[in-house]
């Protein structure tokens, strides 16, 4: 069936998207096409009358199907052609077998996956998801992927058993490490923390298998490995802490290279917070604490943490190998992170920051080049904003969580 063949359910394109897409139907006239109306979108968006961000953000690469039955075809701006000798990812893609159209590749290139039948007769889904470490961050990020992936399946790979109840709960099949076979996913997300592991990078370049080179790889770091300190400004580019100064920067930059090196893609968190987990519940408990009130600290809640993840998950082959920065852009000082907890009425106690001021300062951080990249935006823009609406958030709200805000 021509995707021309039923013209009364494509919407409105353009002169020059109506050509390309003539092409396509003219290289694969056998083609066919689950849902006309919705290519017909999809050419719209990526050839001429909405921009290609727009149209990756419909997701449309979970729904176009069945393209053709024996290739790869690639989707450009500039061209369509059907690959007799595709490239070694093209066919790895196409040798996995009945997936669905993947990543838009940002305005480059589209690769829609043939809808083959695989050497062992099952079908694999182009959507699953392996969490390493599916904790906190790791466990929401699993719960986004499946709102937005409704047919996928998440797996989330533990040390123990202590948390298997609550991931079931979250739709999310756990495994132990040692349960572990060597199936490999589409998507992979690394979010252990180092303190679980005696070898970090050993255990990062491990999970790497897992991913079969496809959709994506992702590691969740740390912005602490950049070097700035003094309070002033920090981004993307600034320079990051060199091997041999501590055990834990070491472990944190050998498991970014072995991710690297897989073609997968780092993302260095700031302070990770919630309503009822973070810097500001410690200090709140302490009362009094030796540091020095105005040194300067950037947060992120960990719902814009766990978005941020799912946008580089989704963000195709142009981000691999890339380095993002996960941060709110809000910076603040110890002081007012106290100030904000105790104005918001959900909080109450006093904290006495007992320190003096040092040549170490902070930092502040931005990440304009992540959120252009990534056309990522945090759903809490600052600390202090989040605290004056009252702190609520998915984890003191669900009954899957106990965090409350505490004294």
């Amino acid at each position: 069936m021509s995707i021309w063949s039923e013209p009364k359910l494509l919407l409105p394109l353009n002169g020059r998207a109506q050509t390309r897409a003539r092409r396509i139907s003219a290289v694969h006239p056998d083609s066919e096409i689950a849902d006309t109306a919705l290519l017909s979108r999809f050419m719209t968006g990526l050839l001429g009358c909405r921009s290609p961000r727009l149209a990756a953000r419909q997701s449309f690469h979970r729904s176009v199907t069945s393209i053709c039955p024996s290739c790869v075809v690639f989707y450009s701006q500039h061209q369509c052609s059907r690959s007799t000798k595709p490239t070694s990812y093209a066919w790895a893609r196409a040798q996995r077998g009945s997936l669905s159209a993947t990543q838009l590749m940002r305005g480059r290139s589209m690769s829609i996956k043939a809808n083959c039948e695989p050497a062992n007769g099952e079908h694999a889904n182009s959507d699953d998801l392996l969490v390493v470490g599916p904790g906190v961050l790791g466990s929401y990020v699993g719960m986004l992927w499946q709102q937005q992936h409704s047919t996928a399946t998440v797996t989330g790979q533990t040390n123990s058993t202590t948390n298997h109840d609550r991931l079931r709960q979250m739709r999310i099949q756990p495994r132990t490490k040692v349960e572990s076979d060597s199936r490999q996913f589409p998507y992979v997300l690394f979010s252990a923390p180092p303190s679980g592991s005696s070898d970090y990078p050993a255990e990062v370049a491990e999970a790497a298998k897992l991913w079969d080179g496809t959709g994506a790889l992702v590691f969740t770091s740390s912005a602490g490995l950049y070097e700035v300190d003094d309070g002033s400004h920090c981004n993307e580019d600034c320079k990051i802490a060199d091997r041999g100064s501590n055990d834990r920067t070491d472990r944190l930059l050998g498991a970014e290279e072995a991710i690297l090196k897989a073609g997968g893609i780092v993302i260095r968190l700031v302070g990770l917070y919630h309503a009822g987990r973070g810097a500001h519940t410690f200090f709140l408990r302490q009362g009094q604490v030796a540091r020095w009130g105005g040194y300067t600290v950037n947060l992120i809640h960990y719902e814009d943490a766990a978005s941020l993840c799912v946008a580089a998950l989704q963000s195709g082959r142009e981000c691999q190998g890339r380095v993002f920065v996960g941060a709110d852009a809000a910076p603040l000082t110890f002081q007012e992170m106290v100030d904000a907890c105790l104005t918001s009425g959900k909080f109450s106690g006093s904290v006495d920051f007992t320190g003096h001021e040092t040549s170490k300062k902070g930092k502040m951080m931005s990440n304009c080049q992540t959120r252009e990249a990534l056309d990522w935006q945090p759903k809490y823009s600052s600390f202090e904003d989040f605290m004056a609406a009252g702190a609520n958030d998915f984890y003191n709200t669900s009954p899957l969580y106990s965090a409350k805000p505490a004294a």
